[in-house]
């Protein structure tokens, strides 16, 4: 049976860039299944039943329709940043959805590095029954497909160089270090260094995360977020096709 995998996301970049990961990760791992099987085993879900995006800006509306709130403390301490927006969202994918094999909760950190450990908080207020895979990116999207950027031919791999001698490092594999999300123009923004790499193609854009190495993207990835995010699909998403369920690590 065709597993439900329901999204939280920012924008829609967002959704494909964690799902297209998401399925090179379960490819890598499971040996029987190959690309033209992935629609018979799961199915990424970015609306509700109703047609409403799953998106962090549209659920607290839509769950005050449904009369949920979400107040009090997490344990015996406040909530963090995004802890309630986490624990709001989960509350109403499980009321509004009849079928929930997991959900995932992807943000970027915007220099809120405390984000992180909110959307921890907000997962662990709910029984691990359903599987919550949270993508932090550090500090946006973008930096994630950085860590994927690899030269095709002699003008990249002249533009890559530029942007390095102009950084002080080698954007690609330190993307953590990119830093200014608030102005898009700036010496060390993710969208204006991803921008110059890329020449802002789309297209060029998904090869850094559908054809760059898994291996290359965890070890890039170890400061903003990516390694931890793969490694999650790997713990919980990986056995709900496979049929072998591990012990859920949040």
């Amino acid at each position: 049976m065709t597993k439900q995998f329901i999204v939280v996301h920012e924008a829609e970049a967002d959704f494909t860039t964690a799902t297209e990961l998401a399925d090179r990760v379960l490819v890598a791992e499971i040996e029987w299944l190959d690309d033209t099987l992935l629609d018979t085993q799961r199915q990424w879900v970015r609306d509700d039943p109703s047609g409403n995006r799953m998106a962090w800006t549209s659920v607290p509306s839509l769950a005050r329709e449904l009369g949920l709130s979400v107040r009090g403390l997490f344990g015996d301490g406040p909530a963090m940043p995004d802890a309630r927006a986490a624990r709001r969202a989960i509350a109403y994918i499980l009321r509004r959805f009849d079928t929930v094999d997991a959900i995932l909760l992807i943000r970027d950190m915007d220099n809120v590095p405390q984000r992180r450990d909110g959307l921890k908080q907000g997962r662990d207020f709910f029984p691990r029954s359903t599987p919550i895979v949270i993508g932090a990116a550090d500090v946006e999207r973008e930096s994630w497909v950085i860590s994927g950027f690899e030269p095709k031919n002699a003008d990249e791999q002249s533009t890559l160089a530029e942007e390095s001698q102009a950084l002080g490092f080698n954007p690609c594999r330190c993307s953590n270090q990119l830093f200014a999300c608030s102005e898009d123009q700036a010496k060390r923004s993710p969208k204006r260094v991803l921008a110059a790499l890329t020449g802002r193609s789309w297209d060029r854009q998904r090869e850094c995360w559908q054809l760059t190495p898994l291996a290359v993207l965890e070890e890039r990835g170890g400061g903003n977020g990516l390694k931890d995010y793969l490694g999650e699909i790997r713990q919980s998403l990986v056995p709900l096709i496979t049929g072998y369920l591990k012990p859920a690590q949040h």
